[in-house]
C-alpha cells in the first residue's frame, strides 16, 4: 500500500519534482558560468551557498504547497482519507517524498560544484563530510518549516509575515540571527571552514526541524484533519480584517523598535568648547585652520550663552531629555545667516553661523536655537500646523522673556495688530501656516507671543507654563506612534486641560486685549 501511495504520488508531481530537481542544478551551472557571478561569488561551493540562501527556500516552499496545502485546498486528499489506511501512511509518504527530492537535488549540487572547481578547492573527506551535514541540516530545517506552513492553509502567509517581522526586530535588539543553529551552518564559512566540526548547531537544527515536524504531523492528524482541513478553506470578511488589524500594529510595532533601538551615529567634535546646564549640552568650535584669540574667545561666550538659554528653557517645561546642540563657527557667512546642519533628530542640532560679523544678533540666534531644539526633540512634531502657533510664540517669546512686561508687549503690538485677521478665530489657529504665509513670520511670531502674554494676564504666569509644558515638554517618537500621541491630545484639549478655558473664549480675551491695548496707546496723554 505504501508502494502505490508512492506511485500515485510520483504520478500526480512528478512533473513539479522534476522541474525543482533541474531547476537546482540549471541554477548552479548559472551561477558557475557566469564570469561576473563566479568572481562574486568566489568559487563552485561558495555559489552553493547562494543556492541555499536564495533558491532552497522556494523549493521548499513550492514542495509544500504542492504536496500538501495543494491536495487540501483542492480537497483531493478525501480520495486517500477513503481508502483502509491509516492517515499517517498517507503523510509520511508525502513528507519523506519531499525531503528525498531535496536531499538528492542538493547533493547533485554539492557533487556538480565540487566537480567544476576541483583544481582549486582540495576535498577531504572531513571538509565532504562537513559540506554535507551543513547542507542537510539546512534542507531539514528548510523542509520541516515549510511542511507546518503548508498546513496553515489560509493563515500561512500571514505566518510568513510573522516571521519576517520577527527576524526584523530581532536584529534591532541586537540579537545575531545569522550566529543560531540552522543560520550558522550556512554562514560565511560554509565553502571554506574545514576543521571545525558544528556539532552544536547542528544538534539545535536538527531537535528544531524535529519538533516542526512533530507540529506538521500533529496538524494532519488530529481530529481525523479536520483542523488541515478548516484552515485549508477560503479566508471569511472577519478574518481578513482581523489579519489586516494584527499586520498593521506589527508593523507600528516593528517601526517603534527600530527608532528605539537602532542607534544613530553621534556627531564628534573634537576639540570643541562644551557647557552643560542641566540636562542641555552645547558644544561649539570654530571651522578655521587656526582661529584667533577673538574667534576662540567669541565661540566659549555664545556656548555659555546658548547653553543657559536653552538649559532655563529646558527647565521652564520640564524635559526630561534635550537634544544636543552644535554650533560651528563660519567666516564665509554672513551676518544674521544661520545654515541649518540637517542632522537627524536623534543627533541632535546642528547650525553654522559667522559668530564675530557685526553686528551679531545673538536673541536672533537663540530663536533659531529654541525653534530647531524643539522641532527635534519632538520629532518635528511642535512644528504641525495645529502647534505652530504655540510654537511661534515660545520661540518669540523666551528670548525676551525677562525684559517682557506683563501681558501683550507694547514692542510687538504692532506687528500683532496688522498680522491679526479680521475675523480672528480658534480655526485660524487650526489654519497657522496660511495667516504665516499671509502676513509673514515676523508678525505671526509677534501676533502668537501676544496671545501667550494673553494667557499670563488673564490666568496667571503659571497658567502660560502648564500650557507650554504640556505642548513641548514631552519627546515624542518619528514614528505613527508619537504623531497617534499628538493627534489624540490635541492642542485645544491641552489648552483647556492646562487653563481651564476654551480657546474660542480665550480667542475673544486675545482679541479684547489687543483692542485695549491699542486704544490705550492712541489717547492724548
Amino acid at each position: 500500500m505504501m508502494r502505490g501511495l508512492l506511485t500515485k504520488e510520483l504520478r500526480q508531481h512528478g512533473v513539479t519534482l522534476g522541474f525543482l530537481f533541474l531547476a537546482l542544478l540549471g541554477a548552479l551551472t548559472l551561477v558557475l558560468s557566469n564570469t561576473w557571478l563566479r568572481q562574486v561569488n568566489g568559487g563552485g561551493l561558495s555559489a552553493v551557498r547562494k543556492l541555499h540562501v536564495f533558491f532552497v527556500p522556494i523549493a521548499c516552499l513550492m514542495l509544500g504547497q504542492a504536496l500538501i496545502a495543494t491536495e487540501y485546498r483542492q480537497k483531493t486528499q478525501l480520495f486517500l482519507e477513503g481508502l483502509p489506511l491509516p492517515r499517517w501512511r498517507m503523510l509520511t509518504v508525502k513528507f519523506a517524498l519531499g525531503l528525498a527530492v531535496l536531499v538528492v537535488g542538493v547533493t547533485a549540487v554539492l557533487f556538480v560544484a565540487w566537480w567544476s572547481s576541483r583544481g582549486s578547492n582540495g576535498m577531504t573527506p572531513r571538509f565532504a563530510l562537513l559540506l554535507t551535514l551543513r547542507s542537510m541540516g539546512w534542507v531539514w530545517f528548510l523542509y520541516t518549516l515549510c511542511f507546518v506552513h503548508a498546513f496553515l492553509g489560509r493563515y500561512r502567509w500571514a505566518l510568513v509575515l510573522i516571521l519576517i517581522f520577527g527576524l526584523f526586530a530581532l536584529e534591532q535588539y541586537d540579537v545575531t540571527v545569522g550566529e543560531f543553529g540552522p543560520f550558522a551552518l550556512i554562514d560565511q564559512r560554509f565553502a571554506t571552514e574545514r576543521h571545525v566540526f558544528p556539532s552544536h548547531d547542528l544538534v539545535v537544527t536538527a531537535l528544531l526541524g524535529l519538533g516542526l515536524a512533530t507540529l506538521g504531523f500533529g496538524l494532519g492528524l488530529i481530529r481525523d484533519a479536520s483542523v488541515a482541513s478548516l484552515l485549508a478553506e477560503k479566508m471569511s470578511a472577519r478574518e481578513k480584517v482581523v489579519i489586516s488589524f494584527l499586520t498593521g500594529a506589527a508593523l507600528l510595532l516593528l517601526s517603534f523598535v527600530v527608532k528605539h533601538h537602532k542607534a544613530a551615529t553621534p556627531v564628534r567634535m573634537p576639540g570643541a568648547e562644551e557647557a552643560q546646564h542641566g540636562v542641555v549640552c552645547v558644544m561649539a568650535s570654530a571651522a578655521v585652520d587656526a582661529p584667533t584669540p577673538e574667534e576662540t574667545a567669541t565661540v566659549a561666550r555664545v556656548t555659555q550663552c546658548a547653553v543657559e538659554e536653552l538649559g532655563a528653557l529646558a527647565e521652564y517645561l520640564g524635559c526630561k531629555t534635550f537634544p544636543p546642540i552644535f554650533i560651528v563657527h563660519r567666516r564665509d557667512l554672513a551676518a544674521g545667516e544661520w545654515s541649518d546642519g540637517f542632522l537627524d533628530p536623534s543627533q541632535g542640532v546642528l547650525v553654522r553661523a559667522n559668530l564675530t560679523t557685526e553686528p551679531f544678533d545673538e536673541t536672533s540666534l537663540h530663536r533659531w536655537l529654541v525653534r530647531a531644539a524643539l522641532l527635534a526633540h519632538t520629532s518635528e512634531l511642535a512644528g504641525r500646523e495645529r502647534n505652530a502657533w504655540a510654537l511661534d510664540g515660545l520661540v518669540w517669546w523666551w528670548p525676551v522673556r525677562l525684559n517682557a512686561v506683563p501681558g501683550p508687549d507694547p514692542a510687538w503690538l504692532g506687528d500683532a495688530k496688522q498680522a491679526l485677521p479680521v475675523d480672528f478665530s480658534p480655526e485660524d489657529l487650526d489654519r497657522w501656516f496660511s495667516l504665516r504665509k499671509k502676513v509673514g513670520e515676523d508678525q505671526a511670531g509677534a501676533l502668537a507671543a501676544t496671545g501667550l502674554g494673553v494667557v499670563a494676564q488673564a490666568h496667571g504666569a503659571e497658567a502660560r507654563q502648564h500650557f507650554l509644558s504640556a505642548m513641548f515638554r514631552d519627546a515624542r517618537p518619528a514614528n505613527l506612534l508619537g504623531w497617534f500621541a499628538d493627534t489624540v491630545r490635541s492642542r485645544s484639549a491641552r489648552f483647556r486641560a492646562t487653563t481651564t478655558i476654551h480657546e474660542k473664549e480665550f480667542v475673544a480675551e486675545w482679541r479684547a486685549a489687543l483692542a485695549s491695548t491699542a486704544d490705550s496707546q492712541t489717547q492724548p496723554k
